[in-house]
């Protein structure tokens, strides 16, 4: 499934626009804010619609891509045993691999598994607590 992340006032924007039978007002609102085709963001809004109206665009509900709210991850403070290094999701898993040797493969695989973790969050995927 895609998701395309808006903020919470956008998502508002959008769902007023819908509510004013102002669809193509919300596609325009969705692509100045994501950068995103017209195709792209006309299922996005449709499926929107959709889930609000179920059946009314089965196609795009099925194809398009959920507008999601919530936070971003930006970068994350680490401390690898030689002080606090600011880092993105991507740069968090080359200094893992490049400090393997120094925190160990388990360490490294975990800090892999949250990178992960961390980067289904911001696309808008449900995570969960798994107590193995």
């Amino acid at each position: 499934m895609k998701f395309m992340r808006v903020n919470a006032p956008v998502y508002t924007q959008i769902l007023e626009h819908l509510l004013n039978s102002r669809k193509i007002a919300a596609i325009k609102l969705l692509r100045k804010e994501n950068k995103y085709g017209l195709k792209e963001a006309k299922q996005a809004v449709e499926r929107l619609q959709d889930e609000q109206d179920p059946g009314s665009y089965p196609q795009s509900a099925k194809e398009g891509a959920k507008i999601v709210v919530g936070p971003v991850i930006k970068k994350l403070t680490l401390d690898f045993g030689e002080g606090d290094i600011e880092v993105d999701l991507e740069t968090m898993q080359m200094v893992a691999l490049m400090q393997m040797q120094k925190i160990g493969l388990d360490a490294c695989g975990e800090i892999l598994d949250l990178v992960a973790t961390l980067q289904a969050f911001a696309n808008g995927q449900k995570i969960g607590v798994v107590d193995a």
